[in-house]
């Protein structure tokens, strides 16, 4: 039994890195960690982040950066992060792609945010999002198509298609959850 308080914030365009933070809290509390989720949009301007034991950052990205609201969240509480309890997870399309460079081109963003912020979390890792092409604008709709189709990814966009793999998001929490008991865990997932 864990007496463990964790904090997920993530930053999410059309709700698949929301989806990701709510099952990573599911999974948490079945062991009886407690958990808090919040958007960084809702998030209180000085959270108490000396309350929690452990912090996992999330951020999709959007037009090849994550969000500079996230961004900015982290430069100013970098500090407080719990230093050998923290992890960030980046989700993008790149993430799921079957071409190994789209792969790399997804981790590079990933390095691209923890360098700019300055943050050094213990744990990081990418994964797939969605093709929301419901959500999408008619031009966004349009570019994402054929990107997915150029990649081989699905097309059709009278629906929104899940690649997130989620036997990845469990074993990054049990990674997490390792770190945070005490143990090690690899930095890149």
């Amino acid at each position: 039994m864990s007496h463990h308080q964790i904090l997920i914030v993530y930053a999410t365009s059309y709700g698949q890195t929301q989806k990701i933070a709510l099952r990573m809290r599911d999974q948490l509390a079945t062991l009886e960690f407690g958990v808090e989720v919040a958007n960084v949009d809702d998030f209180p301007p000085e959270p108490k982040l000396q309350e929690f034991d452990g912090v996992i950052v999330l951020g999709s990205i959007i037009r090849g950066r994550h969000s500079r609201r996230l961004q900015r969240y982290v430069i100013r509480h970098r500090d407080d992060l719990p230093g050998g309890s923290s992890a960030f997870c980046s989700v993008s399309g790149s993430a799921g792609s079957k071409n190994a460079r789209e792969r790399e081109e997804a981790e590079r963003m990933l390095q691209r945010f923890l360098n700019d912020t300055g943050w050094r979390p213990a744990l990081h890792a990418t994964f797939a999002g969605a093709m929301a092409f419901t959500k999408y604008s008619p031009i966004v709709r349009w570019v994402m198509k054929r990107i997915s189709r150029k990649e081989g990814g699905p097309t059709d966009t009278s629906r929104d298609h899940e690649l997130t793999d989620w036997a990845q998001v469990e074993r990054f929490v049990e990674a997490f959850m390792t770190m945070v008991n005490g143990g090690t865990a690899a930095s890149g997932l």
